[in-house]
């Protein structure tokens, strides 16, 4: 795809301090022989991989250097409960059509979404928020199920039919603001895991979700298979 083209030319130079920046959607096309199109989509996803940073009127930079290490797989969290043999339990704090604030608006590409915001706690403990941002257009009716008891992702799945076969998403450690940090019973700044993910059905975007999770009632942990690993 020309798209991909493109992002991996900026990722190439992105390491070696070259001249060109900042990026916008009109350079890249005129430089790579592509459309605007085609030159937004290379830049989103570099912006959203958190290679740039979009900055209104002045176009993309690059961010600072981070490093990535792979990834662990996240628990479903009534499977991360049963494996801490805590009692979980799911608040709905909000659940209705809303706009999209910006960052969701570019990931999902619609202005209106349905918005379902959670709480989950183990034995009464609030441990995790959840906010999620889902296409109205193909998940009509899911504001109708008791999200309290329900897996999202089953309904997706199995009710609503459709298929998720790719997914982005991103864990960082993160300090909590208020008024998280009071909802989760933890004091201002307080360590804390963001998860960011975006579900796609094809190459549709359906869903995108940000949890934070406590730092000190949530852990990580994989079984994997080395394979000719070198330190």
């Amino acid at each position: 795809m020309k798209y991909l083209r493109v992002k991996e030319a900026v990722l190439q130079e992105l390491g070696k301090a070259a001249p060109g920046f900042p990026l916008s959607e009109n350079s890249l096309a005129r430089r790579f022989g592509v459309s605007r199109m085609t030159a937004r989509r290379a830049l989103q996803e570099l912006e959203r991989e958190g290679y740039l940073l979009r900055r209104q009127g002045k176009g993309s930079f690059p961010t600072e250097r981070r490093f990535s290490q792979g990834f662990l797989r996240v628990r479903p969290f009534y499977e991360f409960a049963r494996a801490q043999g805590a009692t979980p339990k799911t608040q709905v704090l909000t659940a209705e059509l809303r706009p999209t604030p910006a960052e969701v608006r570019q990931k999902l590409g619609v202005s209106e979404a349905l918005y379902v915001e959670r709480l989950r706690f183990l034995d009464d403990e609030p441990v995790q928020h959840e906010v999620r941002y889902l296409h109205p257009a193909h998940c009509q009716g899911l504001l109708q199920h008791d999200l309290t008891r329900e897996s999202i992702h089953d309904l997706l799945v199995h009710t609503l039919g459709l298929p998720l076969t790719r997914v982005w998403q991103r864990l960082e450690a993160v300090a909590l603001p208020n008024p998280l940090a009071a909802l989760l019973e933890q004091p201002p700044n307080a360590p804390a895991l963001r998860l960011e993910r975006l579900t796609y059905t094809f190459e549709t975007p359906i869903t995108w979700v940000e949890y934070l999770m406590r730092a000190d009632r949530y852990y990580l942990e994989d079984t994997f298979i080395p394979q000719g690993e070198r330190p």
